[in-house]
């Protein structure tokens, strides 16, 4: 009974190792199984990835910021005038304009002194001289464009507030020897002499003399601003002389304060002037 007991264990023993055989038999293996999921996954990566990069790419048409117009290097205007400094940038979508100063901090408004317009001009209205404040009206200023697809900086425009002062300009004598050329100078005050420049000379013969243009060679107006009177004779000690000046900021014009003259000598000898040097 006891060999019938051992035998039939045997039996079940045989019986749960031949089922476990099966069950192992039955499961893939496991590189076959990481093959199919790595296939999967490539299967997927290929799927999606032309649908994400469609997503992120950006039209034909749009594109980043381009300046229109760009702003100058630099810009003067008086206090009585006031200025607009435009700042234009093409780019789709249309470019959002900022101010900002030279270390990049976004310039604001400053009520009645500095603002930025719809447009994105950057204004400084007409104020009074006791106003006038360094930080806004003698600064160094930038417009900055920007769209998603890229930014812009123009170059430093170097912004000067000028404060209208009154002024004189004046003509003095001047001393000549008949036959000689003479130099008639219209002196401004240094104050205003990088915003005021002649424009015209004028004698009371009304006599009129513009730059650019020679009057039977005699007369010439130069570049600097003088009056040169060639081969001076006797007449031109009757005359006087006034330079008449214009602000370039203002566009205001005046007469001298003052009339000048020829002073007129005889030359001595019969040797004409030479200039000795040392």
């Amino acid at each position: 009974q006891q060999q019938q007991h051992q035998q039939k264990y045997k039996r079940t023993i045989n019986i749960t190792n031949a089922n476990n055989s099966k069950s192992r038999k039955m499961l893939p293996p496991p590189r076959l199984n990481a093959m199919k999921w790595l296939t999967l996954l490539a299967a997927i990566a290929a799927f999606s990835t032309p649908v994400a990069y469609a997503a992120t790419q950006p039209d034909a048409d749009q594109k980043g910021p381009v300046f229109l117009n760009e702003p100058t290097n630099r810009i003067d205007f008086s206090n009585s005038t006031g200025a607009e400094i435009e700042c234009k940038a093409s780019g789709n979508p249309m470019p959002e304009i900022i101010w900002i100063r030279s270390d990049g901090t976004a310039v604001g408004d400053v009520p009645g002194l500095r603002q930025i317009s719809s447009d994105g001009k950057l204004v400084f209205p007409p104020f009074r001289a006791e106003d006038y404040r360094q930080e806004v009206h003698a600064q160094v200023y930038a417009c900055l464009a920007r769209n998603q697809f890229g930014t812009i900086i123009s170059r430093d425009v170097h912004v000067r507030a000028v404060v209208a002062q009154y002024y004189e300009a004046d003509v003095n004598k001047e001393h000549v020897i008949r036959g000689n050329a003479a130099v008639i100078k219209c002196l401004i005050p240094s104050f205003v002499a990088d915003f005021v420049e002649v424009v015209s000379w004028h004698t009371d013969s009304d006599e009129n003399y513009f730059p650019g243009t020679e009057y039977d060679g005699k007369y010439l107006v130069l570049p600097s601003g003088e009056l040169h009177i060639r081969e001076v004779g006797p007449e031109d000690g009757y005359k006087s002389y006034q330079c008449r000046t214009k602000h370039r900021l203002t566009g205001e014009t005046r007469l001298s304060a003052t009339k000048g003259r020829l002073v007129i000598t005889e030359p001595v000898g019969s040797v004409s002037p030479k200039i000795s040097i040392g």
